[in-house]
């Protein structure tokens, strides 16, 4: 999920483009012989921007992160960091603010995981319940 949504952020990429691999529907539903099957239980687009909703949504999970980063690392500039979204991307300001706040998500979160030798999902994230 963090990587579709990485990779959605930060490339040029549609919704529609980033749910495939190698032009080929992701499928979930293991049940399924061939794992990149062409229709059936394939990811839609939109599941993607729900990923990215949800992570736009834990902003005390973001927070709570980037404290614990500056503990560790007081000189860090992580929160000068700015996470610039493609304007084809999105058609409103809160669509914008929203891709942003998942944008600056995934930045904390690879820098937690370099900086504290761990991921904050699940388990950070579930201490900050899941806000």
């Amino acid at each position: 999920m963090l990587d579709k949504a990485r990779d959605f952020l930060g490339s040029e990429k549609s919704y529609r483009k980033a749910v495939k691999h190698q032009q080929k529907f992701l499928v979930y539903d293991d049940r399924q012989e061939n794992p990149w099957a062409p229709r059936g239980a394939a990811l839609a687009p939109s599941t993607l921007w729900r990923w990215l909703s949800w992570l736009g949504s834990l902003s005390r999970t973001m927070q709570s992160a980037s404290q614990l980063i500056s503990q560790r690392s007081p000189g860090h500039t992580l929160h000068r960091q700015m996470i610039s979204i493609d304007p084809r991307k999105y058609c409103s300001a809160a669509r914008c603010k929203t891709l942003e706040q998942a944008g600056g998500l995934l930045l904390v979160e690879a820098v937690f995981e370099q900086r504290m030798k761990n991921r904050i999902f699940p388990r950070f994230a579930t201490g900050c319940g899941w806000r």
